[in-house]
């Protein structure tokens, strides 16, 4: 199945699309064949987007949650963290600060809770889009009243990660939910006029690069706008806790895979990857990402949004520095929309 990747078989796959084989041979690439793979990426990127990275800023809002996702630190059965949700008044005072930075796209993330209703977010939101700024969420499922609700009030993107493509493991690592409501809900966000984003979770217990590949055609069947990959780290207090990370290697040809695959999405270089290799968001822009996002959680509630132990948070002068060592210009989502 192995097939040898050389500059005619990317350019035939780019004209012609890519089979669940090509994919496959494009996740298990040697060497030599990736940074093939990775300079094609970067093509298909200053074609579609211009020499552009996009920079957000996040502000994880509430930790409390109601799922057992047997990876992650914010587990409802994890007792080894504080929960907390933030005062709206601090949540819009960040974004502010944002925005005074030169930021203009603000990512409100939240473990999937009920301790904040529609209309406490919907304010939250309505605040921050009347500064001028895109607003992002990723909040887990909610009502559909609530993404109009939303909507009205100014978010426009919504990311929400199907983790794995594998029915069987994924309702192993999130007991209690299904994959096929998982893809409802995505499709759902669509249909209330929301941009979208997904990905998986890279380095599960379980998972392999079949799965992977069928991760990248589910993307494409969504028809995202954006896709991203984040490497597994164990977080404590969790099922998983003693497993190994995931393969920073695999994660970047799967990054160099969703730019020739998906093409036109925004794809994130994530902190997993600065948090296990040295330079490891500059390796994801080589590999074609083209979006970073600036942590700006207060330091002192931080280690309790624990999506794994020993978090990477993403400064803004180092988004910055990333930015310039990839030979990428600064700008925000706002842009594409007046495109």
């Amino acid at each position: 199945m192995l097939l040898n990747i050389d500059a005619g078989w990317i350019e035939k796959r780019l004209n012609n699309g890519f089979s669940k084989d090509d994919l496959k041979a494009v996740l298990m690439s040697s060497d030599r064949e990736a940074d093939l793979l990775y300079s094609a990426a970067r093509d298909v990127r200053k074609k579609l987007f211009g020499e552009r990275a996009f920079i957000r800023a996040v502000i994880e809002f509430a930790n409390t949650c109601r799922c057992s996702c047997v990876y992650c630190g914010m587990r409802a059965e994890n007792t080894q963290i504080t929960r907390f949700t933030l005062d709206p008044d601090e949540i819009v005072s960040v974004a502010r600060t944002a925005l005074e930075n030169g930021i203009r796209t603000f990512f409100l993330q939240a473990a999937e809770s009920e301790e904040y209703n529609a209309e406490w977010l919907g304010d939250v939101i309505r605040r921050i889009s009347d500064m001028g700024m895109m607003v992002l969420l990723c909040v887990g499922i909610h009502r559909e009243d609530d993404l109009d609700y939303w909507f009205e009030a100014g978010a426009r993107k919504f990311i929400l990660k199907h983790e794995t493509s594998s029915k069987g493991l994924f309702e192993e690592m999130k007991p209690g939910f299904l994959l096929e409501d998982r893809l409802r809900w995505l499709r759902i966000l669509r249909e209330h006029g929301y941009h979208i984003g997904s990905g998986p979770l890279l380095g599960l217990p379980g998972q392999t690069v079949d799965s992977l590949a069928d991760d990248l055609i589910l993307m494409k069947d969504l028809n995202v706008d954006m896709s991203s990959v984040s490497v597994f780290l164990p977080a404590k207090g969790t099922p998983l806790q003693d497993y190994p990370v995931g393969d920073v290697d695999l994660g970047l040809r799967f990054i160099a895979a969703m730019r020739l695959f998906l093409k036109n999405t925004l794809i994130p270089a994530t902190s997993t990857f600065e948090r296990l290799s040295k330079d490891g968001q500059l390796q994801c822009f080589n590999a074609g990402a083209n979006v970073i996002t600036v942590n700006m959680t207060p330091s002192r509630l931080r280690d309790d949004y624990e999506l794994y132990s020993e978090r990477f948070y993403v400064g803004l002068s180092h988004a910055r520095k990333t930015i310039r060592r990839a030979a990428l210009v600064e700008t925000t989502e706002s842009e594409l929309f007046c495109e």
